[in-house]
């Protein structure tokens, strides 16, 4: 089986808005722990960055089957939840991600292309 990841990224919480962030990321996790639970997805990890001058304050890292990962995108439940982080964040960005060996069949693609754009550079 294929994996797939998504990366789904915040940044700062918007002024005024600390509280209803808090609750957002209390429902956003239990979302996780459920799809968890019914097997729809792997695992999941949150993380929380520290200061380091970018955009981005934290993010939560979604592992599982690459079909059913790349289709929560579109489930309502899903979307709602991004939603509800958008309201409440600055700079929220859903992302899919190679993790683990998935990575190199990302280095097999980028190799492969790069013969071939060396070779249309060399004509």
């Amino acid at each position: 089986m294929t994996k797939g990841s998504l990366m789904v990224g915040w940044g700062e919480i918007i002024p005024g808005r600390e509280k209803a962030a808090q609750a957002t990321l209390i429902k956003a996790m239990q979302y996780c722990i459920r799809l968890e639970q019914e097997g729809k997805i792997d695992r999941f990890e949150v993380v929380a960055l520290e200061p380091h001058g970018s955009d981005l304050n934290g993010f939560v890292l979604i592992t599982g089957d690459k079909e059913t990962v790349a289709q929560l995108r579109a489930e309502d439940e899903f979307v709602s939840v991004m939603v509800g982080v958008q309201l409440v964040h600055r700079n929220v960005r859903v992302v899919g991600a190679y993790t683990g060996s998935e990575m190199q069949s990302l280095f097999a693609r980028w190799d492969e292309q790069e013969e071939q754009l060396l070779g249309l550079c060399n004509r």
